[in-house]
């Protein structure tokens, strides 16, 4: 079998999306299983591949919020150092290439049909093996560290799936990856389990011996856990700190303002991202592009840093629309912890407001919380639903009619259920005289944005 084009390759790769949550959360059995793939490979994630002596450095990402705008922001800055970096993300948003980007751009549709075209007989040998058949994520995982290698990229920036310790990334063994721990909060209870001590133990499952590490603010139940992971592996934590690493931040529609200071390192930082989240993201980005500066003997040109971070713009994430006297807000929150975040911004970037709203969850998120968070805020809602087939799993949203019930029980009787989302998406438009906001999902924004561009 030959793929010829990407829609042929992305009808390939929909065989391998898991049935059910524990097919795509397969525990000890799937990382065994990613192991073993990319043993066949030729361990191209330590850059061992028999065919090149290239050396991928890693930065690995984990965590509950802010993975992926960290992961974003770290290739934009290794980018500006004149490196070739290597980025792969999940979800994706709009198109399967996001996962497999060098130098911040999509690779070619014939690059990734050849690439893949290049691991059919792997994925075929690992299908047949006592492992099974590797799951849609694992094959694009293998596809990115196979292409990176390929590429022959300087850093290879892999953001981890939803958890650390089992997850089909935590594959990479080389001493000298560094490790970027974000905001640990409550979400995926379910699988990572339901204290916080039980997510921390996962999501730091990807530190090894000796890697650099570096951590966002994190709770004591956090902590106390990275700290012994982290000496359980010869190494310690750099623990960032908001009004001592990061500080005296300003948000406004155009982005974010703050001061950075890590080790000898101080900047005055106007950020394209918004948010005093992205602030924290950033910082994190910085003080790793420190550290790497630092082991790989390059001096940082502080200018560069400066330019690429005031255009930086990741879609998705307060992402804001304008036309005439109209604004839409599309963000991807989709637990408490980014609602929270995610309300804090629009209230810093429009004080004294109601914002409408067009909403969808996906099934088993705490929707009852994040609801409670919408309180001081909301004003008309509009409650759509969405069924995505092309990711990591078939992701169904609660029915539109039950997360209405909820809003009312938190008195907001301005609410209806609109299941389909075009139609949704029309109504709360054509009658909203507010800030209108699109949110719930990350599923959800990438099957509604489509609709937001053609409308404006």
């Amino acid at each position: 079998m030959k793929l010829k084009t990407l829609k042929e390759a992305e009808k390939y790769l929909l065989k391998y999306i898991p049935k059910e949550s524990a097919q795509m959360f397969p525990g000890e059995l799937g990382l065994k299983r990613a192991k073993y793939f990319l043993k066949l490979l030729g361990d191209p994630q330590n850059g061992q591949s028999p065919r090149s002596r290239t050396k991928l450095k890693v930065i690995h990402i984990a965590g509950t919020s802010g993975k992926g705008s960290t992961a974003y922001l770290t290739s934009l800055l290794l980018k500006s150092q004149g490196f070739k970096v290597g980025l792969t993300l999940s979800p994706h948003l709009l198109d399967i290439r996001e996962r497999i980007q060098v130098n911040n751009e999509l690779i070619s549709e014939v690059k990734f049909v050849n690439n893949l075209n290049n691991i059919v007989g792997v994925i075929d040998s690992v299908s047949k093996s006592q492992y099974g058949a590797p799951s849609y994520f694992e094959i694009l995982i293998a596809l990115a560290f196979y292409t990176f290698l390929k590429e022959k990229v300087d850093y290879a920036i892999i953001e981890t799936g939803m958890g650390g310790l089992l997850d089909g990334t935590n594959v990479i063994t080389s001493g000298d990856k560094l490790v970027i721990l974000t905001r640990i909060g409550h979400d995926h209870t379910q699988i990572l389990g339901s204290h916080l001590a039980d997510i921390a133990t996962q999501k730091a499952g990807i530190i090894k011996s000796k890697n650099i590490t570096i951590s966002a603010p994190q709770v004591r139940a956090v902590s106390m856990v990275f700290d012994k992971v982290a000496k359980d592996n010869q190494t310690s934590i750099s623990y960032l700190q908001k009004n001592q690493n990061f500080k005296n931040i300003k948000v406004s529609e155009k982005g974010t303002s703050f001061k950075f200071n890590f080790k000898d390192l101080t900047l005055i930082i106007k950020l394209g991202l918004i948010g005093d989240h992205q602030a924290e993201n950033c910082a994190l980005a910085l003080s790793a592009l420190w550290h790497l500066g630092k082991r790989d003997s390059f001096p940082l040109e502080t200018k560069k840093i400066l330019e690429v971070l005031a255009v930086a713009n990741f879609p998705g994430r307060f992402e804001i629309f304008h036309e005439g006297e109209k604004t839409i807000i599309l963000d991807g929150a989709h637990n408490p912890q980014k609602m929270k975040s995610f309300i804090k911004t629009l209230i810093k970037v429009y004080p004294q407001q109601k914002f409408d709203f067009l909403l969808a969850f996906k099934v088993g998120k705490d929707s009852k919380k994040i609801i409670q968070l919408l309180k001081p805020v909301v004003g008309n809602v509009v409650v759509t639903n969405f069924f995505t087939t092309n990711q990591d799993l078939a992701h169904l949203s609660q029915e539109s009619s039950e997360v209405t019930k909820l809003l009312k029980n938190i008195g907001t009787t301005r609410s209806r259920s609109i299941p389909n989302q075009e139609e949704a998406f029309r109504a709360i438009l054509g009658t909203s005289q507010n800030v209108l906001v699109i949110t719930g999902s990350l599923y959800f924004i990438g099957e509604i944005y489509h609709l937001v561009g053609r409308k404006l």
